[in-house]
């Protein structure tokens, strides 16, 4: 391997590189004897057919993709010998291939930079531990006498409404073609629910039980899957069944008893039980923020550049999303405010990213599939009534790797929070909203600046 540095600033390194042809040639020839035992020509028994005309067959895609592996194992060779640790896809261009001489490529990547070590033990924070009282459980019952709603069939003739929910099949489709996650069958929506993409629900309002129709829809600009994002599409829906919402005059045993509970004590209890997990999970949310605020302030290192702009492009199409949706929002705010705001955001987010990432491999934090199941559930119970759509989404490799940044920096996080100092804080949930809720604000939130 014949090595030239053509560049190296910073964290960035340009090389280019010359390996003997004879290497992938050789490797070539192995691999056509391999094709010749199972490639089917006519007129030859089957592994039969003579080494040229498998070669004619299937020469030019057998030593392209030797190349590539002959590249790939190349650059594993020269990263390890330097000491390069990827942080995104290196980009490699093939300059020359000369039978009866060299291999020469070129390629461009970005190095993780070094990260200072951190002595957690100097770090302080203050732990909120927020206390369910009675007015929180009151505002829970009122919410719960607001929102509950007891569903009964409606009559053949019923027409639709908003608030009602109907339990439908559907396929969905793009440029004609059904795409992943796109077909349901007996999935109850509730209209006006949003669960759905934009406009979905407001063309199911008016349906009959039994009514067949067309619901043409455009997923949003910034949807998750990318392939999907902005595309118009056109769903077959079925109306199986429509429920009509009955509410409810307050909470007793009886009504305890509907939910498949015992008793209105024991009711209470889990009420009790959800609200302390939801204060839990903001009071962590701020601790994050607290913690991450002490890092980023004394921590400073460079990043590369292509997982900046990577993070920095993905907030600002959410944030032209946000703005078409609520201009007044953003009211005061000129675009350079905004991209100056959103480029310090996006580098503490990466900076803070390799931080955690980098805590994870040096401590042997790993993600298991229980991890993984976990992820899947919290995400199905967060989509009542697509539970399957998000089981079939995240049934495929590519959609489950979303899910493990979030577990990891979690698991970090975790680890971490072992080692610094917290002095825990008892509030109640005023106290906590009058004098803590700006720390979660958008824009200052763990979620904004993590």
């Amino acid at each position: 391997m014949d090595v030239k540095v053509l560049n190296n600033n910073n964290l960035e390194w340009e090389f280019e590189v010359s390996v003997p042809a004879q290497d992938v040639l050789r490797n070539v020839e192995e691999t056509l004897l391999e094709k010749q035992k199972e490639i089917k020509i006519p007129g030859f028994r089957d592994g039969k057919a003579p080494i040229a005309m498998v070669k004619k067959k299937v020469g030019a895609e057998v030593l392209t993709s030797e190349i590539e592996k002959h590249v790939d194992n190349t650059l594993r060779a020269l990263f390890d010998e330097r000491d390069i640790r990827p942080a995104m896809q290196p980009q490699v261009e093939i300059t020359n291939f000369d039978e009866k001489g060299t291999l020469t490529f070129t390629v461009k990547v970005e190095q993780f930079p070094s990260v200072p070590e951190v002595d957690w033990s100097q770090i302080e924070l203050e732990n909120l531990i927020i206390n369910v009282g009675e007015e929180d459980m009151k505002k829970a019952h009122n919410d719960i006498i607001k929102n509950f709603k007891n569903f009964s069939p409606a009559s053949d003739n019923y027409s639709a409404k908003k608030g009602d929910a109907v339990i439908i099949d559907f396929v969905g489709k793009v440029n004609d073609k059904e795409f992943d996650g796109g077909k349901g069958e007996s999935i109850r929506l509730e209209l006006g629910s949003k669960q759905f993409i934009p406009g979905f629900e407001d063309q199911l309002v008016g349906a009959k039980k039994g009514a067949h129709i067309k619901v043409r829809v455009a997923f949003p600009k910034n949807y998750t899957n990318k392939d999907l994002a902005g595309k118009p599409a056109v769903f077959d829906v079925t109306i199986k069944e429509i429920l009509q919402p009955e509410g409810i005059e307050g909470l007793n045993d009886e009504f305890a008893k509907q939910l498949g509970v015992e008793s209105l004590d024991a009711l209470n209890e889990l009420i009790k039980h959800k609200i302390q997990s939801d204060f839990s999970g903001i009071a962590r949310l701020r601790l994050k923020k607290m913690l991450f605020d002490q890092v980023d302030s004394v921590y400073k290192f460079e990043i590369p550049k292509s997982m900046f702009q990577l993070d920095f492009d993905a907030m600002w199409a959410d944030l032209k999303a946000q703005k078409e949706a609520n201009p007044q929002a953003f009211k005061g705010k000129t675009e350079a405010d905004l991209r100056a705001e959103y480029t310090e955001i996006a580098k503490r987010r990466v900076r803070l990213g390799i931080l955690l990432a980098d805590i994870a491999r040096q401590n042997n934090i790993e993600i298991t599939q229980d991890d993984l199941n976990q992820a899947i559930l919290n995400e199905a119970m967060m989509r009542p009534g697509q539970e399957k759509i998000v089981l079939d989404f995240y049934s495929k490799e590519e959609n489950l790797e979303r899910l493990k940044g979030p577990i990891l920096e979690e698991k970090a996080v975790d680890f971490i929070l072992k080692s610094v100092k917290q002095k825990d804080v008892e509030i109640t949930s005023q106290e906590f909203f009058e004098k803590y809720a700006e720390d979660l604000n958008p824009g200052n939130s763990d979620e904004a600046n993590k």
